[in-house]
């Protein structure tokens, strides 16, 4: 056998060969991608949110902690230790928190008939009376009754208190079916968490390569286009985590302040609903309406059960929702996520169609996603200028923090006059496109 390779005698294809063997590779691949399952969809989309998470506590180590060995090595260990960190919070938050929710839901379990109870006596009370409409009178109590007749014509209070239970009961539902996708999750705990370890350890090695792969005259763009889209899912994700979180406590407290009943669980209600842009906020505010509703507050003596009391609650929610809009989410979102309410409504809609509840939490960045790479190919097809300014979500959020330390510093060693404070303004550093630039930060 000759030693010698064979030459490669096949001539260059032309441009009608390279577009039709490209137009085949985007149908195999759109033809594999809708024969993969959604639930095999939803775990990657898990595992890149959570290695993206996850990854700025993995390079802080790797280059503040362990400057040793070689970057392999360094990356594995700062990895196991970034987790053991997360795991130890994760069961810090179940030892503290979960108990005290579980004895919540509890004593709500043990409220529920007397909240059942007392609803059906306000109906009564507001109800069994007479009202007039021109010559026709009618009771709405009675009316009430006759729609929850039974056949034998049972119209007492216990049928009604049953039927308020039954539907109570019903609620319950989707919480079940909630539990029974998080149990399936579960299953797939194992092969997410070996993806998850591969991806914080190797994924800037991932992005290089993605990189390397793209033509040399259109690297440069492929970096920039990845700097904006980090800024874009940096702001929304480990924004809303920050949101979450804020919002819980302040409701938490909130709902102490107003005498509400399971506060904690109230705080965890809307920390949960604010991860759902828009609708989030005005979700987390049914349940405290209908405590206030239905129960007086244990802190303010004037605010008995009914719609004053719900009033006062409704307000107290949407002064804390303009609060946040107005200090957090500028600061925290920046412009990246400038996306009309319409606009995020809509792809709730389809992100709900497409993906469910993934879809419905992720349904904003990808639109800001969307709009970054439509922008960019209008600026191709047009021969207008790409990227023409620094990102303003980089620029409000380092300046913040300059102007910050500017001005404490101006006040403990005064070299410029007071007057000027508000006129400065930081000169923003270039950004840095170099080949090592993703390894780097």
């Amino acid at each position: 056998m000759s030693s010698k390779l064979p030459s490669v005698t096949s001539p260059p294809w032309d441009i009608g060969t390279k577009r039709v063997v490209s137009l085949v590779i985007v149908l195999v691949s759109i033809l594999v991608a809708s024969r993969v399952g959604s639930s095999a969809w939803t775990t990657l989309l898990v595992t890149l949110v959570l290695a993206y998470l996850m990854s700025p506590l993995v390079t802080f180590f790797e280059r503040r902690v362990f400057r040793f060995g070689y970057y392999d090595l360094r990356r594995t260990v700062s990895v196991l230790l970034a987790w053991v960190i997360v795991l130890a919070a994760l069961g810090l938050f179940v030892g503290l928190v979960v108990p005290a929710m579980v004895a919540q839901f509890r004593q709500f379990a043990d409220d529920l008939p007397d909240l059942i109870e007392g609803t059906e006596e306000d109906l009564k009370n507001s109800l069994d009376r007479p009202i007039t409409v021109g010559d026709f009178e009618f009771v709405p109590w009675d009316e009430l009754q006759k729609l929850f007749k039974t056949e034998d014509g049972d119209t007492s209070g216990d049928v009604i208190s049953a039927r308020l239970k039954d539907a109570a009961t019903t609620l319950v539902e989707p919480l079940l079916g909630i539990l029974g996708s998080a149990v399936s999750f579960f299953f797939n705990a194992l092969v997410m968490l070996m993806m998850l370890f591969y991806l914080m350890r190797d994924g800037p090695k991932f992005v290089e390569h993605l990189v390397g792969s793209i033509p040399e005259s259109y690297r440069g763009d492929t970096r920039r286009l990845m700097h904006e889209l980090g800024l874009i899912w940096n702001a929304y994700l480990r924004g809303q985590l920050f949101l979450c979180t804020v919002m819980g406590l302040a409701t938490y407290i909130a709902a102490l302040i107003l005498g509400l009943p399971q506060p904690l669980l109230l705080g965890l209600v809307a920390g949960f609903f604010e991860i759902i842009p828009n609708i989030g906020p005005a979700l987390s505010q049914v349940p405290a309406l209908l405590f206030a509703l239905t129960t007086p507050s244990s802190t303010i003596a004037a605010l008995d059960a009914g719609l004053l009391y719900a009033v006062v609650v409704s307000v107290s929610y949407m002064v804390l929702q303009q609060l946040e809009a107005m200090f957090l989410v500028p600061r925290i979102m920046g412009s990246s996520l400038d996306l009309h309410p319409f606009v995020v409504l809509v792809a709730i809609i389809v992100g709900a169609s497409l993906a469910g509840v993934l879809g419905v939490i992720l349904a904003a960045p990808s639109v800001a996603t969307v709009r970054l790479f439509g922008r960019y190919l209008r600026a191709k097809l047009l021969d207008e200028e790409l990227f023409p300014t620094l990102p303003s979500g980089v620029a409000q959020q380092r300046g913040f923090v300059y102007r910050l330390m500017f001005f404490f510093l101006s006040k403990r060693f005064p070299s410029v006059p007071p007057e000027e404070w508000d006129a400065w303004q930081p000169e923003p550093e270039p950004l840095d496109l170099s080949s090592d630039w993703l390894r780097r930060g």
